[in-house]
């Protein structure tokens, strides 16, 4: 589908470039800035100046933002008029880019600049998977209290889309203490020794229908290497600072596209501080290794980050070139 379709009719500003669009913000007018940069949640120290500089241009002086960096009026797409049909009402909308492109997330807003809610649609395969995937984490995390349920659930040519409410809150850099609290609620009570918990026993089935036999052999050296017993967990799969906000009195988790309903404790604490420590702080190798090891607080550690890291692998093989690198870093079990 074209990225056409999910625009309505409005000026557009794109960033961080045009030609390199992380985000399409309406910006008609000011109410419409004051939502559509909500959007827009930057970790970078470069990418912040940038939000905060145009937001505040934007305020100021819309007419000429509009004029010298906004794009023309766009046609209102197909999916926008569906919608607007589909909810009653007049909609804006704004644009989310994925970086693996495989899905786009608009906010959708009201002419008066008030926000409606999300809506999540796949451009793809990947798109779809990662989306029934949410759709089925938000079906068991909901009943418990642990999220949100969704809007809706519907199907536009085809394929199937999200409607989300909004969380409006402040994303963040969460303390330890705070993380360790969120994990604990998504903990349950059975415990498994490495070699029969069923998150390590699905990777190892994976290796082998890959005809990985390589990881294979190191998660049972790992499995043996292992003197202690974890949890089974609802794993969130990208539980990272940028999907967690702060709303309504109390830490959220959102994007729950790589959810895994019988997942390995510490998986997403590592998930969290590998991500952190190589995006935002620019560690790599032995530095990384370090960072992350003196976090998680257990003797295990390094067995531990084997298997993140063989799953981050497997998630994407050609594309996982660092964890490669890591896992040999890291060499033999001993």
């Amino acid at each position: 589908m074209q990225i056409s379709n999910f625009f309505s009719n409005n000026s557009y500003l794109f960033l961080p470039t045009k030609s390199n669009p992380k985000v399409a913000l309406a910006i008609d007018n000011k109410l419409l800035v004051k939502s559509s940069f909500k959007l827009y949640n930057p970790f970078s120290s470069k990418a912040k100046i940038l939000k905060n500089t145009l937001y505040f241009f934007s305020l100021t002086f819309n007419g000429l933002i509009q004029k010298v960096l906004g794009d023309k009026k766009k046609t209102k797409g197909s999916f926008i008029v569906y919608l607007e049909e589909k909810l009653n009402q007049k909609i804006v909308s704004s644009l989310y880019f994925a970086t693996l492109k495989d899905k786009v997330v608009l906010q959708l807003q009201t002419e008066e600049g008030n926000i409606i809610g999300y809506v999540k649609f796949p451009l793809n395969e990947l798109g779809i998977e990662h989306l029934e995937n949410e759709k089925q984490a938000i079906d068991i995390l909901a009943q418990k209290n642990l999220t949100q349920p969704y809007q809706d659930y519907d199907y536009f040519e085809g394929k199937p889309f999200l409607i989300l409410e909004e969380l409006d809150g402040e994303i963040g850099m969460p303390k330890l203490n705070v993380l360790k609290e969120i994990l604990c609620s998504l903990s349950s009570n059975d415990y498994f020794s490495l070699e029969t918990h069923p998150r390590v026993i699905a990777l190892k089935n994976m290796t082998e229908s890959y005809s990985l036999g390589e990881y294979t052999k190191l998660i049972q050296d790992i499995c043996r290497a292992s003197k202690r017993e974890y949890a089974k967990v609802y794993e969130h799969g990208d539980f990272t600072p940028w999907n967690i906000i702060y709303s309504e009195g109390k830490y959220q988790l959102f994007d729950f596209e790589y959810f895994v309903e019988e997942g390995l404790e510490y998986f997403d604490l590592i998930k969290y501080y590998y991500n952190t420590g190589k995006l935002l702080d620019n560690k790599r190798d032995s530095d990384l290794i370090d960072y992350i090891t003196k976090k998680l607080d257990t003797e295990e550690a390094l067995l531990l980050l084997r298997l993140f890291l063989i799953k981050e692998t497997l998630l994407s093989e050609d594309e996982a070139v660092e964890e490669k690198r890591l896992l040999e870093s890291l060499g033999a079990v001993s």
